[in-house]
């Protein structure tokens, strides 16, 4: 039996959904507008830079508009009168749309990683749910969310920034690893990122005559012994393109990634990429492609014998196998998942032109 404040918070929630629903408008001659729910503390993180070079894209479509809201107060401010579909970045962000009452048929929800026992109420209600890769989209769809509801939506990478550069071009680093550093040694951050084996992976490179860099930012605030061989590279992410143009492999050891961005940037500038067979790895065929996954229990003796040996073998990547990773790579392109996010919001309009 449900209590008194669970019963004021439904009795809360509906009161709130009518007067959503009657905030906002439908029609072609409403204006269609793409919010993503962003707290201020979720800002300034990868999921910002993502939808804001989104939104890049969405405002080049006509009759579409795109933005940020911080805040319900703000949402309430923006949706009115508005042809309205709301982006949720979070799985509290989700929670807190839903628990003040904006209408579940208007949320998208951006799965970007697998959370085991959290609870994920009300999915099969929502507009949509976003997932980064195969896998995520099967686990989606034992929640008994409608497949035709559930769409692939790989993360995104701008090809004017990341792209091949002259193959005669040298690369003086020879492995990188790109993210940046997050204090905390026994957060979940740092269990899910494995900090520890990234940097004693990078130290055993070193060893074998490697040249090893990490990308991003807040290294010098590394909570492990990193040794000064290992380059630490802070830029801003537009010059990334820069580095990996530099570098001959790119190496994840996350232990549970949705993607990760960086995957998508490595394979567009040509690097050999290693990781964790989780993410986007698992949707490309690894032979075709110059990629390898290793072992997420292997130790870092093995990862590090590994990938001396994939760095002796190949040089680097033949046009064969770039063409088969610019094909993977069409569908992660911002203004194609601008024209996908679209077509699943707003699908008659595209198919009468209207764009």
């Amino acid at each position: 039996m449900r209590s008194l404040s669970q019963l004021i918070s439904s009795f809360y929630r509906r009161v709130q959904v009518r007067r959503f629903r009657s905030w906002l408008a439908q029609g072609t001659t409403s204006t269609r507008l793409l919010l993503s729910y962003l707290p201020i503390r979720q800002q300034g993180w990868i999921l910002d830079y993502l939808w804001r070079d989104l939104c890049l894209e969405l405002d080049r479509i006509p009759g579409v508009e795109s933005g940020i809201v911080a805040s319900l107060q703000q949402l309430k401010a923006t949706v009115r009168g508005r042809d309205v579909y709301v982006v949720a970045l979070s799985i509290n962000d989700l929670k807190a749309l839903l628990d003040h009452g904006f209408p579940p048929e208007r949320t998208i929800f951006y799965h970007t990683h697998v959370r085991l026992g959290v609870e994920l109420e009300k999915l099969d209600l929502l507009h949509g749910v976003l997932v980064l890769n195969g896998f995520e989209r099967e686990l989606v769809a034992m929640r008994k969310v409608q497949r035709r509801r559930i769409h692939l939506f790989p993360a995104g990478f701008n090809p004017e920034l990341f792209r091949m550069t002259d193959s005669s071009s040298p690369r003086p680093i020879d492995v990188l690893f790109v993210g940046r550093y997050r204090q905390g040694k026994n957060g979940y951050y740092h269990q899910r990122k494995r900090y520890e084996f990234q940097v004693n992976l990078a130290e055993r490179l070193v060893q074998q005559g490697l040249s090893v860099a990490f990308l991003g930012r807040d290294w010098e605030h590394c909570e492990y012994r990193l040794g000064s061989r290992v380059q630490l590279l802070d830029l801003p992410h537009n010059r990334y393109g820069m580095i990996y143009a530099k570098t001959r492999l790119v190496c994840s050891v996350a232990g549970q990634e949705g993607g990760p961005v960086s995957f998508l940037e490595g394979l567009a500038c040509g690097c050999l990429m290693v990781s964790v067979p989780t993410g986007f790895i698992n949707d490309l065929q690894l032979a075709q492609t110059a990629c390898w996954t290793l072992p997420l229990l292997a130790s870092e003796q093995i990862w590090a014998e590994q990938i001396v040996q994939i760095l002796g073998e190949h040089q680097q990547i033949t046009a064969a196998e770039q063409a088969t990773r610019d094909r993977y790579l069409l569908d992660a392109r911002f203004s194609s998942l601008a024209q996908q996010l679209v077509s699943i919001c707003w699908p008659r309009q595209l198919e009468d032109h209207t764009f």
